[in-house]
Parts: structure tokens; C-alpha cells; sequence
């Protein structure tokens, strides 16, 4: 299971005092996910996603139980990627990564992964709010500067702020991807192993997950636990915010969270296999994001 989008916070969350610079080692789980150090009411460091694709935060069932997280005694309803169901909520009084906190905040629960993964939980773009963050992939870390900041600096030399749009009810950006032509939405998703396309934008440029390059993959639980399985292959040439991949793979699934948000036009998912070559910077207030060689190496062509 994946979750990548939740409704509005039912609570407020509210900023607190941040360090210039929050800066962390980003860890492989066993289920494939980058996670990083969090301290939850200040206790851990525990793992945690830091999910682009994610409205806001939510702990595992595991973790609330363990931790003996206060419940709200309300509920909310949860969209992942194969639909909504309603969950408890629970309470934090502190979320902190490196100095970067937020306070008083309602979370989700998650019901326990189907496979190996031990994530705690997932901070979502309401932690992200007020800061930019730089994913660097290669270099395994994830840094948080707190705004105003020296853009020039911290962005580097290459291709101008990709000016993201909105999908429609969330705070989600979708970017236009462009695969062997044809060029549609997606949802930046770091909390995502795999980009997903739906069946639409995988007719729209010419893929066929129905041939023999395509097989059954790992099935997909979203937040209701309902599984799908994608179809995996090769997408062709896929080029986003000046980056050009020749010989990508993906998946092809129609996901209800794409069909919800898009009404069956053609949408994807931009997933961590993507994106992992590269540094990227994402401003979610500002709805910019960069994509920048890593510091560490360059797999990449970034014009």
C-alpha cells in the first residue's frame, strides 16, 4: 500500500520555531522506500517518508499502537492510490526533522503495509510549507531551508523553476511530462517507488502494456488496502523540467486516485525511480520545482 493523498487536516498545524537549515540522511527500507530521521513528540529519530504526493501526515497502525498515540475521536476520510476509506485521526503535539518542526498536528492512520516495509509514518507538504526543500538523490540526503532564502545559491546554474499547476481539491502539483511526444500531467510524487501512468496518457504516446514487453507487477495496496496490480515495461523517452531519460520504465494502472483527480484524461504519477538520478528542489508554496544535477554524481542530462 502507497498512500499519496490525504484530505484536508482535520485540526490546525502550526509552524514552529525552525533552523536556517535542516539537513538529514535519507535510508533505503527494506520495502524500497526513502525514509528520514524524524523525532515524534520527542522521542526516536523514527523513519518517515517525506512524500510530495501526500497532502498531509499519517502514522502507521504499528506505530500508533506502539507509541500510544492519542486519537482524536474523530475520523477522516483517506484517499491513496486505490481509493478512499475512512480512518482514526490522531494527535501530535511535535514533528520534527533536524530542527524543522511543526506542532499540534492531526494525522492519519495508515492501516500496516502488505509487504516487509517498516515505516512509521509520512510527513506530507503541510511539513513542507515555508521552506525549500532539496531532495538529492544520489547523495542520499534531504535538506529543509527555511524561506527566505538565497535561491541563486542553494538552485544552481540550469533550466528556470518549472511553474507547477494544481490538482484540482488538494494541494498536489501536477508537472507536464512529455513521453515519446505527448506531453501530460503528473503528480511529483516522491513517496511513489514507480512512476504509474494510467491507460489514457500509455495510448496517448504509443505504449502498449498489453504486449509481450509489458508483465504483472507487485500489486499496489492503497489506504482502503484494496490491491491492483500494474502492468511493467518500458515507457520509451520521457523528459520532464529539462531532464531527458532515454529507455525509461514504468507502470501502467489505472489508478482511481488519477481517475478522481483527472476524470479518465491522461495523468501520472512521477515516482522516486525517475527522479533518483538527480537533485530537486521543490518550493510546494511557490508551486516551482527545479531539477538539478546531484552533488554527488550526475546519471543524468539536465539542459
Amino acid at each position: 500500500m502507497r498512500f499519496s493523498r490525504a484530505f484536508p487536516l482535520a485540526g490546525g498545524a502550526a509552524l514552529g520555531a525552525f533552523a536556517a537549515v535542516a539537513e538529514v540522511p535519507v535510508s533505503r527500507s527494506v520495502d524500497g522506500h526513502d525514509t528520514i530521521p524524524v523525532m515524534i513528540d520527542g522521542k526516536g529519530p523514527f523513519p518517515f517518508i517525506l512524500d510530495t504526493g501526500a497532502d498531509g501526515g499519517a502514522v502507521y497502525a504499528w506505530f500508533a499502537q506502539q507509541q500510544g498515540l492519542r486519537k482524536t475521536g474523530r475520523t477522516g476520510e483517506l484517499t491513496g492510490q486505490t481509493g478512499a476509506t475512512p480512518v482514526a485521526l490522531y494527535e501530535l503535539a511535535d514533528v520534527a526533522v533536524d530542527g524543522h518542526r511543526l506542532r499540534d498536528v492531526t494525522v492519519f492512520r495508515l492501516p500496516d503495509r502488505h509487504d516487509e516495509g517498516r515505516e512509521a509514518g509520512i510527513l506530507g507538504n503541510d511539513f513542507m510549507d515555508g521552506v525549500l526543500v532539496v531532495f538529492d538523490f544520489p547523495c542520499r540526503t534531504v535538506a529543509l531551508h527555511d524561506k527566505p532564502v538565497d535561491e541563486d545559491r542553494i538552485i544552481g546554474p540550469g533550466p528556470d523553476a518549472v511553474p507547477a499547476g494544481r490538482d484540482e481539491g488538494s494541494p498536489l502539483l501536477p508537472q507536464p511530462v512529455t513521453i515519446n511526444g505527448f506531453t501530460g500531467p503528473a503528480v511529483l510524487d516522491t513517496g511513489s517507488r514507480n512512476s504509474r501512468l494510467n491507460s489514457a496518457f500509455a495510448s496517448a504516446a504509443g505504449i502498449d502494456a498489453k504486449s509481450a514487453q509489458f508483465h504483472d507487477g507487485e500489486a499496489v495496496f492503497g489506504a482502503n488496502s484494496r490491491a491492483m496490480v500494474p502492468r511493467n515495461g518500458p515507457l520509451g523517452h520521457v523528459g520532464f523540467a529539462g531532464v531527458e531519460i532515454a529507455g525509461a520504465e514504468g507502470q501502467v494502472i489505472d489508478l482511481p486516485m488519477l481517475e478522481q483527480d483527472f476524470g479518465g484524461k491522461p495523468a501520472m504519477l512521477l515516482g522516486s525511480d525517475l527522479l533518483g538520478g538527480y537533485r530537486l528542489l521543490y518550493d510546494h508554496q511557490e508551486h516551482r520545482i527545479w531539477i538539478r544535477p546531484s552533488r554527488c554524481q550526475d546519471r543524468s542530462r539536465v539542459r
